[in-house]
C-alpha cells in the first residue's frame, strides 16, 4: 500500500480519536487541519465556518497562517467564491492553477499567501452545513480523485464530530437548566409552604363558623395559587402586575370593568413578589366587597401605580384608593388581613405599606424596590 494511503488512513483514525475525547471546538477544527496538512503534505490548511447572518465564511481554524488570520479573517460565501462555490453545490472545488482560474474570483488572502493550487469540500450537517474544509498549497499541485475523495470523507468526519459536539453541548445545557430549575422549584415550594403554613395558622378562628373560616382560607390560598402559576405558565422568574390583578381582581368586577379601575405602566416584578402582591389584593378586594366601597351601587375602587424613578434603586408606588363606600373607621383591632397588609406584605416585598382609615374610603399605598 502506497505511503500516502497509509498517511491519510492514519490522518482519519487519529481524528476519530482525538474528536471524541475533546470538548473544545477549536481544538478540534485545528487538530483537523494539523492531522489533513501531514497527510498531504501540504503547507496551508483552513475550517472555513459559514455564518449566514453575515453573507460570509469566517476562518476558524488553520495551520500556516500568517498572524491574526485565524479567528479574524473572512471570506465571502457567494458563488464567485470557491468556498461559497463549494457550499452552494455540495460538490469539491478543485483549482489546479488558480492563476488561469475564470470561474471564480480569487481571495486576497489566498493570494498575500503566494496560493497556487486549492480544494474545497463542504463540511456538511443535518440541517445546514457547518462550512467548508479548505487546502491550499503554495506549489503547483495536480490533486487527484484519491486525494479529493480522502478530504471528501475527511470532511463528513469532521462534519460528525461537530454535530456530536453540539449535541453534547445542548445536553450539558439541558442538564444544567434542570439543575437550575429543581433547585429554584424546591426553594420556591419551600417558601410557598411556608407562606401557606403562616395563612393557615393566622386566619381567624374565634368567631367564624367552619364554613367561614374555610372560605376566607380558601381565597387567599386561590389568590397565591393564581400568582404562582403567572410564573409557571411563562417559565419565567418575573410576572406582570397586571397580569395578577386582572385575575385576582376578576371575580369583584364582574358587575362593569369600572368597578375597579387598574391603571399603570409596565412594569416587571420579580416571583416572590408578585406572590406578595397578589395576595394583598385579594385581602383588599375581599374587605371592600364585604365592609368598604364594593358595598354600595355606586361605590368603586382605583388601582394604579407610578415609577419614581429619581430614586435608587428605583421604586414602585402602589396605590389602592376606594371611593363612594359607606364611612370608615379604624378597626377596634388588628386582625391577620390588616397585618398582612402592613408588616408581612411589605417586609416580604423588602419595602414599605400603610393601610389608612380615612372617613372617605380606605387608602392603602405600597412602596416597593424595583430589583
Amino acid at each position: 500500500m502506497p505511503d500516502r494511503f497509509l498517511a491519510q488512513r492514519a490522518a482519519l483514525a487519529d481524528f476519530s480519536n482525538f474528536a471524541f475525547r475533546t470538548s473544545d471546538l477549536d481544538a478540534l477544527l485545528t487538530r483537523a487541519a494539523e492531522l489533513v496538512s501531514e497527510a498531504l503534505e501540504v503547507e496551508l490548511v483552513k475550517v472555513l465556518q459559514h455564518r449566514p447572518e453575515h453573507g460570509d465564511f469566517l476562518l476558524r481554524a488553520g495551520v500556516n497562517w500568517e498572524p491574526g488570520v485565524v479567528g479574524h479573517a473572512t471570506l465571502p460565501d457567494h458563488e464567485r467564491s470557491p468556498a461559497g462555490h463549494a457550499l452552494l453545490t455540495g460538490e469539491p472545488v478543485v483549482s489546479r492553477r488558480i492563476d488561469e482560474e475564470d470561474r471564480f474570483t480569487i481571495p486576497d488572502l489566498l493570494m498575500r499567501h503566494g496560493v497556487r493550487s486549492m480544494v474545497n469540500v463542504i463540511i456538511s450537517g443535518d440541517e445546514q452545513a457547518f462550512g467548508v474544509l479548505e487546502v491550499d498549497s503554495p506549489d503547483q499541485r495536480d490533486f487527484d480523485g484519491d486525494e479529493i475523495a480522502f478530504l471528501s470523507t475527511y470532511a463528513n468526519l469532521v462534519a460528525m464530530a461537530v454535530e456530536r459536539m453540539g449535541r453534547h453541548a445542548e445536553l450539558e445545557r439541558r442538564a444544567r437548566e434542570h439543575s437550575v430549575l429543581a433547585r429554584e422549584l424546591g426553594h420556591r415550594v419551600r417558601n410557598v409552604l411556608g407562606l401557606v403554613q403562616a395563612l393557615v395558622s393566622q386566619t381567624e378562628v374565634e368567631g367564624r363558623s367552619a364554613s367561614e373560616f374555610r372560605d376566607a382560607l380558601k381565597g387567599r390560598l386561590q389568590a397565591l395559587s393564581k400568582a404562582e402559576s403567572l410564573v409557571f405558565e411563562d417559565h419565567v422568574d418575573v410576572v406582570d402586575p397586571r397580569r395578577i390583578a386582572e385575575d385576582v381582581l376578576a371575580p369583584h368586577r364582574r358587575a362593569g370593568a369600572e368597578t375597579i379601575v387598574i391603571d399603570g405602566p409596565d412594569v416587571r416584578l420579580p416571583a416572590r413578589m408578585g406572590r406578595m402582591f397578589g395576595l394583598a389584593l385579594h385581602e383588599l378586594a375581599t374587605n371592600a366587597a364585604k365592609y368598604g366601597a364594593l358595598t354600595e351601587k355606586g361605590g368603586h375602587v382605583r388601582l394604579d401605580w407610578t415609577i419614581d424613578r429619581t430614586s435608587e434603586p428605583q421604586r414602585l408606588r402602589i396605590c389602592w384608593r376606594e371611593v363612594g363606600g359607606p364611612a370608615v373607621t379604624p378597626p377596634d383591632r388588628q386582625g391577620f388581613g390588616s397585618l398582612l397588609l402592613q408588616s408581612v406584605v411589605g417586609s416580604e416585598m423588602g419595602g414599605e405599606a400603610e393601610l389608612d382609615y380615612r372617613p372617605g374610603g380606605l387608602v392603602y399605598q405600597l412602596t416597593i424596590p424595583l430589583e
